[in-house]
């Protein structure tokens, strides 16, 4: 088995997860993009993060939680996005050109921003998504992924 990263990439649904988790715990299942969480859920994937050096992000996936924070009423809008300013702050965030990932069979079957998390798994980054058609992707291509539904039902009920 391949040594395990120290590096980890989160995509998008568990970035925008995490972001009003540490806004405002009690938004996460009120809010309509992060709803089908619950602040347990919150917290295995805080725990889980904590178990890595470094995160890291694709200028992609930065979008798409930047537009599902922007969804936020003020004046958690602007609290939430504050928080996503401070997550791209400290994370790397690794850029992959849009014309060559359009070239990748991923593009056309998961679009753009699964085509550069693919790219970043290729260099031996770990991936967790709640995605199963990424999920599936990247783990029969041999990656260190996580799906987040596994976790789950792993993790020890408190």
């Amino acid at each position: 088995m391949p040594q395990r990263s120290d590096k980890l990439l989160l995509d998008t649904n568990l970035l925008i997860l995490l972001v009003i988790g540490l806004t405002e715990p009690a938004q996460i299942e009120r809010f309509k993009r992060t709803r089908a969480y619950t602040r347990a859920d919150y917290e295995l994937l805080r725990g889980f993060v904590n178990g890595y050096r470094a995160l890291v992000t694709t200028p992609n996936v930065l979008t798409e939680t930047s537009n599902l924070a922007g969804q936020l009423a003020e004046p958690l809008r602007g609290k939430a996005l504050g928080v996503l300013a401070g997550f791209i702050n400290g994370a790397e965030e690794r850029f992959y050109v849009s014309r060559v990932l359009t070239e990748e069979r991923l593009y056309l079957q998961l679009g753009l921003t699964d085509a550069a998390v693919q790219h970043a798994a290729a260099e031996q980054i770990s991936i967790l998504t709640d995605d199963l058609p990424l999920y599936g992707r990247l783990a029969s291509e041999g990656a260190e992924v996580f799906n987040f539904h596994h976790l789950r039902f792993q993790a020890p009920e408190s």
